[in-house]
């Protein structure tokens, strides 16, 4: 189990997982439309300003509803968590921290260390009693009528990490499945090694 997964539990019927379905697309907008158009008056046309289509998109779950999510965006040596939405009925509960810390999980497994963020002045010291710091010299951010702190959270190094010289085969896997993969990819190996012994063994017999 990943490091960053969280202790704080809800029930066993939550489900956080990687958009990859139209359905869960579907999903995440239903969210974050209930959330940042109809209670935050976010006009729509902003709040799904077409970077949708070009990130990550986390999705929770409770009983097959989908109850909250994040998006993730990818630049050159960074990652930047936005559009954090959970249904107002589960905010007292750990889907937030679930959520996030799934995304730090995954973005770490692709071999990212560093995460950007904005939070509001008045919630700086919760963030960086979550491990994150401050964007020294960064411009604050203006969005929604709101003044913007950038903030980062440093990931350790993953050695495990996907890298460019990873097996194809890994390479080609569905986002959030290389690990499953890679054991695929280990099991073809072992049997192509026993495969050539036992027909060693048997060149030597015969001889």
């Amino acid at each position: 189990m990943s490091q960053y997964i969280s202790s704080l539990m809800i029930e066993n019927n939550v489900e956080i997982l990687i958009v990859r379905s139209d359905d869960d697309f579907a999903g995440m907008k239903h969210v974050r439309q209930e959330v940042f158009v109809k209670e935050h008056n976010i006009p729509a046309e902003r709040e799904f300003d077409g970077n949708d289509y070009c990130a990550t998109h986390i999705l929770a779950k409770v009983d097959g509803k989908p109850v909250g999510t994040m998006r993730i965006r990818y630049f050159a040596d960074f990652v930047k968590f936005e559009r954090m939405a959970v249904l107002k009925e589960f905010r007292k509960s750990a889907l937030s921290s679930l959520i996030m810390n799934k995304g730090f999980d995954f973005v770490n497994r692709k071999g990212y260390t560093k995460v950007y963020g904005e939070c509001k002045k008045e919630l700086l010291a919760r963030w960086q009693a979550c491990g994150y710091e401050q964007v020294y010299g960064a411009p604050l951010a203006e969005q929604n009528g709101m003044t913007l702190i950038p903030i980062m959270r440093r990931l350790p190094e993953n050695p495990s990490a996907v890298r460019i010289t990873t097996h194809p085969e890994v390479l080609n896997a569905k986002e959030d499945e290389w690990e499953k993969e890679k054991r695929k990819v280990l099991q073809k190996q072992k049997v192509g090694v026993l495969l050539s012994y036992q027909g060693i063994l048997q060149t030597t017999a015969r001889n």
